[in-house]
């Protein structure tokens, strides 16, 4: 039964987006989902105040970056272990951006849990520690993160395929005390979004770029839509 409900979902989105790419000017109703700008969005270098700045512009309600440590312990934005004689950049401007833009959340994409303690004293100088939640994380990361970031809350990222039991998923997650599951698009289904909510939990879902799947995820029901294409997202769905 998923198969074919993956199956009528993608074939109903494909239709759809023909008919956006002649013109017709449909939207998708979607209710609360959320669009999160990618930490490289809108063209810009990954991990920038520009890319986050262009994000919200965008119509974005969130934004994204990564977060690793320097040898020494040093916070910076960076998806690979940080260049020290590179250009790094502190979370503390990615915060002072949240702190002066209140209604947007970001999504804190951990790479490296080994200083993660110091997160939380800087976000709560910029005042801006309940607009972040954490992704990136299996389960010792999330024992990480409930050790050092208490009260910050987290997804479970998961992979799945249509022989994956998408019950255990969500029981995990839900003995984690995760928010819900975060995986790639591809991975996800009308089912697994239906388990979900069933269980209080969300479906958040990376990374979106092209028409047809962004209104096969707004049709199934995800939660948040993670994009490098945030006004492309704002343009389908409402």
């Amino acid at each position: 039964m998923t198969a074919l409900s993956i199956a009528f979902y993608r074939a109903l989105a494909w239709i759809l987006s023909l008919l956006i790419s002649v013109g017709l000017p449909l939207r998708i109703n979607v209710g609360s989902t959320t669009v999160t700008a990618h930490s490289g969005c809108m063209g810009f270098a990954d991990n920038s105040i520009e890319a986050m700045e262009a994000g919200v512009r965008a119509g974005a309600n969130i934004i994204e970056f990564d977060l690793n440590f320097t040898r020494s312990g040093e916070p910076v934005l960076s998806h690979d272990e940080p260049n020290e004689d590179g250009v790094l950049v502190s979370p503390a401007e990615a915060f002072c951006f949240l702190s002066e833009n209140k209604s947007v959340l970001a999504n804190v994409d951990v790479k490296s849990t080994l200083y993660l303690e110091k997160l939380v004293p800087l976000a709560e100088k910029f005042g801006v520690t309940e607009q972040l939640f954490m992704t990136g994380l299996d389960e010792n990361g999330i024992a990480a993160v409930k050790e050092k970031c208490p009260g910050i809350p987290y997804y479970l990222n998961v992979y799945a395929d249509i022989h994956t039991d998408v019950r255990s998923l969500v029981d995990k997650a839900l003995d984690l005390g995760a928010v819900g599951l975060n995986l790639p698009w591809e991975n996800a289904s009308r089912r697994m979004v239906r388990l979900c909510h069933h269980a209080g939990l969300l479906v958040s879902v990376w990374t979106v770029d092209e028409t047809r799947p962004i209104i096969e995820m707004a049709l199934i029901g995800v939660d948040n839509i993670t994009t490098r294409c945030p006004d492309l997202v704002s343009s389908l769905i409402r």
